[in-house]
């Protein structure tokens, strides 16, 4: 049986700063996405609860804007949800919220350990409404501002703007923001070389679903097309195309180093180098792999270009890195990825001055390293993600890392700007 017992008694969601003068918080996370829902389980089921602020920008939860496409699952399996990895008798596992929902057997008997992620946002929302009185919804966070006292930081003020359009401030002296996305190369000059006069015409991956009907009707000759991106969103189109026998020939041009397994084969994997801090300085590459190394959707896109070629129905052309206006040429319909947002980045602009660099925690955690005595120490700022391809996979360590960081407000231990082992990255100077 799933554990429900309560922790210690929690504190009340609000509370007013010594002076009167705005709301202070043990910590306050801006966002309130997967990675921000595993902080809330984490503290809830801590020993000793801190007074814990979430900012959430949307008006309610949600978790992807656009359609899934049908029976797309996760990449990882079910035990990676939010909490059973740091505790596995919680009352916020995947598994007690199939039992609540009266499909825990129906699951096990579907012999898939991967969930559908239409099922998967349903547990996110779930957990989710579990911690409405912690959450301000319509809340946008426009700047992260250092409390200075002499020539210290004791503690950060967060301007907020809700959603009539006031403003307001709030203080606590750790802040847990989403990691930005990762950049890729920009394709906005894409548009200058389509030829719309011959037909040509372009899709946003957002708009896929609502299009693929059309696009998977009998036409003479057969449509072909081009598809331009490197996230996992794009990863399910590409493979969804290739399901469709109507369909021309398809060119995927991407940087994802993940879709040229054969390049990699033999070779010896270059050894990863310790990644930057996500804001102040852009991550590593990744290394490559192999086709039987690769994900299972990465494994099958591959099988079902096998296929299509031995039945002559289309080829599928992959091309890592290169030359987007040519590869479209051919093309008539050209379905591009979204650009994603990099609005994490500007919330910290004033706390240049004072960075040292990063350092990494896992896969979805990185802690600000700031200068020597610039900072007070138990004044921390962390980088924490589901590392979610526009919502679409989750890293595996989430529940731990969300874990670690209650610990560390918990006990209000002295900053580790300098003192932890491991590679430190100088990102400012």
């Amino acid at each position: 049986m799933i554990s429900t017992d309560q922790p210690a008694e929690e504190h009340n969601p609000t509370s007013t700063a010594p002076n009167g003068d705005s709301p202070s918080y043990d910590m306050v996370c801006i966002g309130f996405g997967p990675a921000q829902i595993a902080t809330a389980i984490a503290n809830k089921e801590s020993s000793k609860p801190s007074n814990v602020l979430f900012l959430e920008k949307k008006h309610s939860f949600s978790w992807y804007p656009a359609a899934y496409l049908p029976r797309t699952r996760m990449e990882n399996a079910f035990i990676y949800d939010l909490a059973t990895t740091r505790n596995p008798r919680s009352a916020f596992s995947y598994v007690n919220y199939l039992l609540m929902q009266n499909r825990l057997v129906e699951f096990a008997n579907s012999d898939r350990l991967n969930p559908l992620r239409i099922e998967f946002e349903d547990y996110l929302r779930w957990c989710a409404d579990q911690f409405k009185e912690h959450v301000r919804y319509g809340s946008e966070v426009v700047a992260v501002i250092p409390e200075k006292s002499a020539t210290v930081v004791r503690g950060w003020k967060l301007l907020v703007k809700d959603g009539s359009g006031n403003t307001h401030m709030v203080r606590t002296k750790n802040v847990c923001a989403p990691s930005p996305p990762k950049r890729r190369p920009s394709k906005s000059h894409l548009l200058t070389t389509v030829d719309f006069e011959a037909g040509q015409r372009i899709i946003s991956t957002a708009d896929y679903v609502w299009r693929r009907n059309e696009l998977r009707e009998l036409r003479e000759p057969r449509l072909s097309i081009a598809l331009v991106g490197s996230g996992q969103q794009t990863l399910e189109i590409l493979d969804d195309l290739l399901t469709c026998h109507r369909l021309g020939n398809i060119t995927f041009i991407t940087e994802n180093e993940a879709l040229s397994p054969l390049r990699s084969l033999g070779q010896e994997a270059c050894r990863p180098q310790p990644r930057l801090c996500s804001i102040w300085a852009k991550p590593s590459c990744s290394t490559g792999t192999t086709v039987l190394g690769s994900s299972e959707l990465v494994q099958r896109i591959y099988a079902r270009a096998y296929e299509k070629q031995l039945k002559g129905d289309c080829a599928l052309r992959v091309i890592i890195g290169g030359e987007v206006s040519e590869s479209i040429s051919t093309a008539s319909i050209i379905i591009v990825e979204n650009e994603a947002a990099q609005g994490t980045m500007a919330l910290f602009r004033e706390l240049d001055p004072l960075v040292l660099g990063c350092r990494q925690k896992g896969d979805s955690l990185e802690e600000v390293q700031f200068k020597r005595g610039a900072v007070a120490d138990g004044c921390r700022i962390w980088l924490f993600s589901a590392n979610s391809e526009g919502g679409r996979s989750l890293a595996k360590d989430i529940a731990q890392r969300a874990g670690e960081v209650v610990g560390a407000v918990a006990v209000g231990a002295p900053s580790t700007s300098e003192q932890e082992d491991g590679p430190l990255i100088n990102a400012r100077m």
